[in-house]
């Protein structure tokens, strides 16, 4: 009988939370860029096993919400992390372990949950800066274990989830064998065309860009798909379109591709950018694009 349950992913922005899932469940379900707050809902990702199922409940980085979609975000975390049997804690091991984290650990503490922490990218880290920081963590009486990872290079992941199997409490089977994530396609095909949106465009743009995918068909072995790039001031637009629309041609071509190994299918994408002036408090317009806790 397989051992079930639900392990929640948490910490701070850009600590390494979606690589990490992604190394986990040996699948890409959670994009990644250097920008915070890349990942804005809770996304599942999932493990089986001859002898496990692991659903991990990958969430957006901890923030001071400043909008509708940060509030939608905030309450993505706080929902993933009820009703679980562990939560992992990950910690740039590169840049060091703050107060915040440290507050973020007694903060869970409270809910009689067991926490292990990942400190991640190890591989960028001297050891000589590292080992004071490992001390910290070591000395907590509501840590159960601290394990260090490196995500990119595959160090130490196999090795955390055979630990986590441990905290499974469950022995029901919630998805079927084959699932790696509770998402549909519709939902990480906007979120492939999202992330070449923030890799291509760098530093330019800030966080208020929104997906809203307006045609999704397949017909003859061939996808056929029509999606907006919503951004939400008039000068963001045209740097996502670049000179000669040369931007958005260039986010075209690597989304293309990145859906067609998703889909396993030639697509036609179709790219498209408009403005919707602050967006990111527009209610009718978080729930068009999926942002929404009413669920």
């Amino acid at each position: 009988m397989r051992k079930t349950g639900f392990i929640a992913i948490v910490g701070f922005a850009n600590a390494g939370k979606s690589t990490l899932l992604n190394a986990l469940i040996k699948q890409k379900v959670s994009i990644v860029s250097p920008k915070p707050q890349t990942t804005r809902d809770s996304i599942m990702g999932i493990w089986t096993d001859d002898d496990s199922q692991i659903v991990f409940v990958d969430t957006p980085g901890f923030l001071t919400s400043k909008n509708a979609l940060g509030d939608y975000m905030l309450k993505s975390i706080d929902n993933a992390t009820q009703d679980v049997d562990c939560i992992l804690l990950v910690i740039d091991g590169h840049d060091g372990i703050s107060d915040k984290e440290l507050s973020q650990i007694n903060k869970y503490a409270r809910r009689s949950v067991p926490i292990v922490v990942a400190v991640t990218k190890i591989d960028i880290s001297q050891p000589a800066k590292l080992m004071p920081e490992l001390a910290k963590l070591n000395g907590l009486d509501n840590v159960a274990e601290v394990y260090c990872v490196s995500a990119k290079r595959n160090n130490g992941v196999d090795e955390l989830k055979r630990a986590l199997k441990k905290y499974l409490t469950g022995d029901v089977m919630y998805f079927e064998e084959d699932d790696v994530t509770d998402k549909s396609q519709r939902f990480l095909v906007g979120e492939i065309i999202r992330e070449k949106v923030l890799l291509a465009c760098e530093n330019e743009i800030p966080h208020g860009i929104g997906i809203a995918l307006n045609k999704m068909q397949q017909e003859n072995g061939s996808w056929d798909i029509d999606a907006t790039v919503i951004v939400e001031k008039a000068s963001h637009k045209p740097i996502v379109l670049g000179k000669h629309g040369a931007m958005i041609k260039g986010i075209g071509i690597h989304a293309r591709e990145s859906i067609e190994k998703l889909l396993d299918g030639k697509v036609f994408l179709t790219l498209w950018v408009k403005v919707k002036e602050d967006w990111r408090n527009n209610l009718s317009m978080l729930n068009e694009l999926g942002y929404s806790n009413r669920k």
